[in-house]
Formats: structure tokens, C-alpha cells, sequence
């Protein structure tokens, strides 16, 4: 094996790194290195001259010369097939600093050393079918920065593009749910050091990612779709943008995908739970004590100032001092897994090697909790006793959930009853617990404060108890959704505590690992319901779906039940709609959206809806056009474009119905133009109106429309742009496009009133 550990890009040197010094038993260390043994390890991996008189000299992989200019942070080896690169995963520069979207995480150092470290095939293998990474690679690293940060796709685990919601600093990173830092768009701050003619990245299919220039300062010409080119001097190779992808598109060179990531790649390291984002904070300051050990993160709520201090204090321990914008304060020591248990996944890169790691348990074996709940384990805290029944009088046996307390269904939550507590009890708790084949814990349902007189939950429960977040932040009840066929498992618990927990979060604002914290001394005893929820038809059937209402006065019929029940901020989707230049949007033969700013060219809309399923989408889209002679500025023909994307997946695609109402200059004709218009169709933006004789949308390229910065400032992942056939001279389109969702069922029975607004 080749190692180097390099001062400039040719420097070789005998020896070993460090990390393959140690034993096996070293390897097997009892704890995750801290900070400062990590910077330990990284320093003893001294260069050393080389032998005088070596048998044979291989030469250093020009791939090292990038690398070498974070050398001693950064340190390289090679075999016959791959660079391998070890690093800390804490960057020189500072920190997180104007992160908007913060999910209260914080940088810590991670292993990436030995068998954990970043590799890099030396001899990138063109793929027989290039692969993209839009709506793909969603978890894990895609590149490796030259100073050895790992790069994650554009889009975070959600799909969202996290440049465009706040989630990262002005380097373009932040930290995941393991508190490992890494980019979500291209470093393009490393050329201050590196220069154009190094590439700043490495893709993990080997080839190399250049800044926005070709190394002699040209601009790079015939980017194919995953932002890469071929050219004499360099073959292969990626370029970075300011806009998405960022850094490449995707992987020309073969690369393995397992479970949503490139495979494999470096396990983080988790040492604390993930927590949810905190709302409304912004983060204004990051700073490192002199001798290493202490990072403080500061941030401001309503000009509130809060902060996270924590400390390294060795042995893979970590304590944390949390200072809330209220001027409350509070502590936790975590302690890191041992080295060698399965770190938690989500969006930290977990990648996984079957040669050392085992796959977790599946089907109806529970993997083991996460050690993300740092020391309040789920299990220590379970107290079963055989007097003490959780059962519920709407799920039978065996355990399966109704649809109506699922997301395809109404998402009410279950009724719950109990005998059997024990004596003193003061309070209960409810809990309810997903555990995903990769181990990590979701949390449906986190309900506390219920008084101590209670034997049941009532169905829907709203006036009992207090409630917390869940695992998608929403306060009370998460109805189980689960991608995938097959069964999930979800635990409910009921704990019965001595004395009522005291918990100083703000309500609503109650975390499952803040709640677990406050009862950990208080539990007398549990008792658990496994309940499983089966999709695709082997639950109960959902009713068929509800014809198409005709008209706005005919809505399809809401579920029953006492009383009325309003819709929930929660069952909101959002949206982004782009024109050139003007639109108007009906959902359901209601006008729900009109661009305020008439004819200013390329402006996103963004805006919330309430779904009604089946969903018919009508809009009228127009570009700045004269009436009289179709041209556009008075003088040349213009063009149009209409891009929708909504959050449960509704996209503009060739499935649209469109038909153009203006056209001009009719032939094209500058010399004497003229306009054609035909009426719009009584009742086309109504659910029920026959649009069968309309033609399909034409999609057209983002070159083609050429869309202004705002548009790249947004999410439109999967949306393409829409237009009828001619996108010069069809000035007034209408557009239609009816959405499906069969068992769908509002879980509100309240009905919009009021006219239609004239179209």
C-alpha cells in the first residue's frame, strides 16, 4: 500500500498512518474519539523521510495534489485501487453562521480515519448509464471536498434544496443529525486557496469537480446534464455553479447504491439526540477556545439571545450547556457510542460496508434504540407489569391500526384505556414509537400531563393532557404514513409516573427526548401496544373515492362525527409557482392564487393550499404581450413558460391539458402583425368541465424559457416547464390538470363556503 501524508502534492514518505499502527484491539477502542484525541491521532500520522535505496517508487496519485494544500488536517494514502483521505470532518473555516433553518445541531468531530475514511477511486470507470441525483442519493456524501468535508446532495433527506430554505451557513454547509458538518453546495471558497487549476472536490466516482472556470480561467463550454465535460487536458470532469446542482449532477463514473446513498462511505459518529428546528432562530456566532476544547454557538429569537457552549472532556464524553433566549439555562453530559455500534442514519453519512456492519433486524424484530438518545434510554425507563393493561377499544386483534388513525385516512388519533396502575400514581404519559429498519426513532405521538384520575385517552383527544412535538415537529398527533409496502410496527406506551413531570421547554415545544429527560426517576411502571399498519390494500379498504363534483356547488362528502372539526395549520401543502410573465390558479373551480405583480417578468409565487382530492388544477397563464400585434416591448416576438411544484408532489409535466386562447403575430409576421383570440370555454377552470379535446402540454427546457434568478431560488425538483405548441407566439394559455389520490379523507369535516370568484 502507498501511503501519503503530504506537504505539497509530490511528497512521499515511509511508514504508516497512524491509524493502521493500531492493534486490532486498539481499533476496538471502548469509546468514539473526542476532539482532542482525534487531533492527537491526525498528528501522530507524521510524514517520514523515505528509505534511502527503495526498491521500487510508485508515484503519488496526482489526485493528492488537491488534498495536500489542507495537509496536516487532511492526510492521504493509496492502494492499487482508491485515494483514501482522513480528516477530522471540522473545517478550518468558521461555522455556521446565517443558518435560518436551524435543526438545533452542532459541528463535532467525527472518525473519518482508518477503515473510515473517505475513498476515491484512483481509475474512475465511465458508468454504462450516468446516474442522476435529482430526487436520488438523498442520504450520504456524494463528493469529498479537498479539505476533506464531506459533500451531501443539493437536496436535504426531504428533497428540498437546502440553499433554498435557510439550512445553511455562508459556506454552504451545516450539521446533520449525527453533528456532522458537511456541504450541501459547492465550497467554492476553497480556490482561495487552491487556485482554479486544482479541482476543489473529488465526486466519489473519481472524477474531479473544478470551480466555475476551466483551470487557465476559461469559461467551460458543453456541460452536459450532470455539469460535466470532457476536455484534452483533463478527460472527465465536474464544474461548480451558484446555482443547482451546485457541484455534479449526478455520477458519470460507476458508483454502488444501497439503501438511498453511494456505499460504501464513513459511519458518524452520533453522540446526542437530533432535534427538531427551532423557530424563528437565527444563527449569529460561532467561536472555538484557544486550546480547542470548548465551541459556543450563539443565536438570536425575536433579538433574543440564546446559546449552545459545549466541551470536550475526553473519552468520547461531551458536555453540553444549553441557554435559552428566556435566560433559562440547562446542562446534559452525552456520552458517545461505542465504537463499532451502529450510528444513527437520517442524513448523517452512515454508509455501511458488509463487511463490518451487520444489517439491523427486520420485519417484526425491534432493532435496538438508537444511541442518539444520549443517556435516557427507552428501555431502562420501560417498568412492565403484568396488573398494568394498555389496550384500545377501536384496534383489534391481532394489533392492526385503523386506515382512520393513519395519513390515508382521517389521521385522528386512537382511543386508549388502561387498568391496572399502581399505587401512587400521580401522572401519566403516552408515547408512540416507530423504529425504522436502520434504527433510528420516530416519534407519532408524544402526550403528557394527564392527570392521574384518567383510565382512558377518548378518540381525537384534544382537552387532555398536554402535548409535544412528533417526529416531523408538528405538535400532538402524527398519523403513521410509512413509505413502502409491507408491515410497520408502531409502539404505544403508556408510563405512570410518581409525580407530574416538570419540564421548562415552552409548550409546544416539548420534544420525546425532553420528556424522557423530566421522567426518567419518576416512571413506576409501563405498559406497551405494538400496533401494525400494512399500505397497499392489506389494511382495511379505504371507500372508493368520490366522483368529481361538476360544479362548485357539488362537493364530495366529508367524514362524519359530532361536532365540527376544523382543518389544521398542519394540513396545509405549499407552493411555488413561476410564470413569464402573469398566471392565475383555481383549485377546484375556486381562484386561490393571482400573480399580484402583473406582467413582471419572472417572479415566483409562493403560497399554501388546503388539498381537496381529487384535485383538479386550472390555470391561466399569459405572457407580456400587445393585444393588437402579439409582440412583445413593441417590437420582437417574446415567450412564455409556466413551472408549478406543490409539496405533496404535484408537478407541471406533459399530463397537463392545454390550450391557447391568444396567438400573435400570427406566421410569425413582424412586418404587418396581427392577433388571433377565441373566447375562453364557459366553466374551464370548474372540476367538471370536458377537456378531452385539449391537447397535451409541451414541455419545454430551461434554456428554452430562460428563467431569471428567482426562479433558481427556489424548489422546482421534479417540475418541468409548460407551455402550448408554440411558446413565441402563444400569448394566453389555458392549462388543466386533475390530481388523484384514491382512500384519500379529510381529517376536517368543516366545508369552504362562499361564490366562486369569476374567472
Amino acid at each position: 500500500m502507498k501511503v501519503h501524508t503530504t506537504l505539497a502534492a509530490m511528497l512521499l514518505f515511509g511508514g504508516r498512518l497512524l491509524a493502521h499502527d493500531l492493534s486490532e484491539s486498539e481499533h476496538r477502542h471502548s469509546h468514539a474519539p473526542s476532539w482532542t484525541e482525534m487531533q492527537g491521532r491526525l498528528a501522530q500520522a507524521k510524514p517520514q523521510a523515505a528509505p534511502a535505496e527503495p526498491a521500487a517508487k510508485s508515484p503519488t496519485p496526482a489526485q493528492t495534489a488537491a488534498f495536500a494544500a489542507f495537509f496536516p488536517a487532511v492526510k492521504t494514502r493509496s492502494d492499487e485501487r482508491y485515494l483514501y483521505i482522513e480528516n477530522d470532518g471540522i473545517p478550518a473555516h468558521n461555522l455556521m453562521v446565517g443558518i435560518t433553518a436551524w435543526q438545533q445541531q452542532v459541528p463535532l468531530p467525527q472518525p473519518y480515519v482508518g477503515e473510515n475514511a473517505w475513498r476515491i477511486p484512483l481509475q474512475p470507470v465511465p458508468a454504462r448509464e450516468p446516474a442522476t441525483i435529482r430526487d436520488r442519493f438523498l442520504r450520504g456524501a456524494i463528493a469529498i471536498a479537498a479539505n476533506g468535508i464531506p459533500i451531501f446532495n443539493p437536496q436535504n433527506n426531504r428533497g428540498e434544496i437546502s440553499a433554498n430554505i435557510g439550512e445553511l451557513d455562508q459556506w454552504g454547509g451545516h450539521c446533520g443529525r449525527a453533528d456532522d458538518y458537511h456541504y450541501h453546495a459547492a465550497p467554492l471558497h476553497l480556490q482561495t486557496t487552491l487556485g482554479p487549476k486544482l479541482p476543489i472536490a473529488y465526486a466519489l466516482d473519481g472524477y474531479p469537480i473544478f470551480g466555475l472556470t476551466e483551470p487557465d480561467g476559461s469559461e467551460p463550454k458543453g456541460l452536459d446534464t450532470l455539469q460535466g465535460h470532457t476536455t484534452p487536458a483533463l478527460g472527465y470532469h465536474y464544474h461548480a455553479s451558484k446555482q443547482y446542482p451546485f457541484v455534479n449532477g449526478g455520477f458519470h463514473g460507476e458508483v454502488t447504491e444501497v439503501e438511498g446513498q453511494v456505499d460504501p462511505q464513513p459511519r458518524a459518529t452520533s453522540v446526542r439526540p437530533a432535534l427538531p428546528q427551532l423557530r424563528g432562530a437565527r444563527i449569529n456566532g460561532f467561536s472555538t477556545s484557544a486550546d480547542g476544547k470548548t465551541r459556543t454557538l450563539t443565536y438570536l429569537v425575536e433579538n433574543r439571545s440564546g446559546s449552545v457552549r459545549y466541551n470536550d472532556q475526553g473519552k468520547g464524553a461531551w458536555n453540553f450547556v444549553f441557554t435559552a433566549p428566556d435566560g433559562s439555562s440547562s446542562q446534559q453530559t452525552y456520552q458517545a457510542r461505542p465504537e463499532g455500534a451502529r450510528p444513527s442514519r437520517g442524513e448523517a453519512p452512515a454508509g455501511r460496508s458488509p463487511a463490518n456492519e451487520p444489517r439491523p433486524p427486520r420485519g417484526g424484530d425491534r432493532p435496538a434504540a438508537s444511541a442518539a438518545t444520549s443517556s435516557v434510554e427507552m428501555d431502562a425507563l420501560k417498568k412492565p407489569l403484568a396488573a398494568f393493561v394498555l389496550t384500545s377499544p377501536e384496534i383489534p386483534d391481532p394489533k392492526q391500526l385503523p386506515i382512520e388513525f393513519t395519513g390515508d385516512g382521517a389521521g385522528l388519533s386512537p382511543p386508549l384505556s388502561w387498568r391496572g396502575a399502581p399505587a401512587g400514581t400521580k401522572s401519566f404519559v403516552v408515547l408512540m414509537d416507530h423504529f425504522t429498519p436502520d434504527a433510528t426513532i420516530k416519534t407519532y405521538w408524544t402526550l403528557w400531563d394527564i392527570p392521574a384520575t384518567a383510565t382512558s385517552v377518548p378518540k381525537n383527544a384534544r382537552n387532555l393532557g398536554k402535548l409535544g412535538l412528533t417526529c416531523r415537529g408538528r405538535i400532538g398527533y402524527e398519523p403513521p404514513h410509512s413509505k413502502g409496502p409491507g408491515a410497520k410496527t408502531y409502539v404505544i406506551t403508556l408510563y405512570a409516573l410518581s409525580a407530574p413531570p416538570v419540564i421548562t421547554a415552552a409548550l409546544g415545544e416539548v420534544t420525546r427526548e425532553q420528556l424522557l429527560a423530566a421522567i426518567k426517576d419518576k416512571v413506576l411502571a409501563s405498559a406497551s401496544m405494538p400496533v401494525t399498519y400494512t399500505r397497499n390494500g392489506e389494511s382495511p379498504k379505504p371507500p372508493a373515492p368520490a366522483a368529481a363534483p361538476t360544479s362548485q356547488l357539488e362537493q364530495p362528502p366529508r367524514p362524519g362525527g359530532p361536532g365540527l372539526i376544523k382543518a389544521d395549520v398542519s394540513d396545509l401543502i405549499t407552493g411555488s409557482i413561476y410564470a413569464d410573465n402573469w398566471f392565475a390558479l383555481y383549485l377546484n373551480g375556486r381562484l386561490i392564487a393571482v400573480d399580484s405583480i402583473e406582467f413582471l417578468p419572472h417572479n415566483v409565487v409562493k403560497l399554501e393550499i388546503l388539498p381537496e382530492y381529487p384535485m383538479t388544477l386550472a390555470v391561466i397563464a399569459h405572457d407580456n404581450a400587445d393585444p393588437k400585434t402579439g409582440l412583445e416591448y413593441g417590437d420582437h416576438i417574446g415567450d412564455g413558460g409556466f413551472i408549478l411544484r406543490f409539496a405533496d408532489g404535484t408537478v407541471t409535466d406533459a399530463t397537463w391539458k392545454a390550450k391557447a386562447i391568444e396567438r400573435g403575430p400570427i406566421g410569425g409576421n413582424l412586418t404587418a402583425p396581427r392577433v388571433e383570440n377565441d373566447p375562453r370555454p364557459t366553466g374551464w377552470q370548474l372540476p367538471g368541465f370536458d377537456d378531452s379535446q385539449w391537447d397535451a402540454a409541451h414541455v419545454f427546457s430551461r434554456e428554452q424559457v430562460n428563467p431569471k434568478q428567482a426562479f433558481h431560488e427556489s424548489d422546482f425538483i421534479g417540475a418541468s416547464f409548460i407551455w402550448s405548441a408554440n411558446l413565441g407566439t402563444d400569448n394566453t394559455v389555458l392549462f388543466r390538470k386533475r390530481i388523484e389520490k384514491p382512500g384519500w379523507i379529510p381529517r376536517w369535516t368543516a366545508v369552504p363556503a362562499g361564490p366562486v370568484p369569476s374567472p
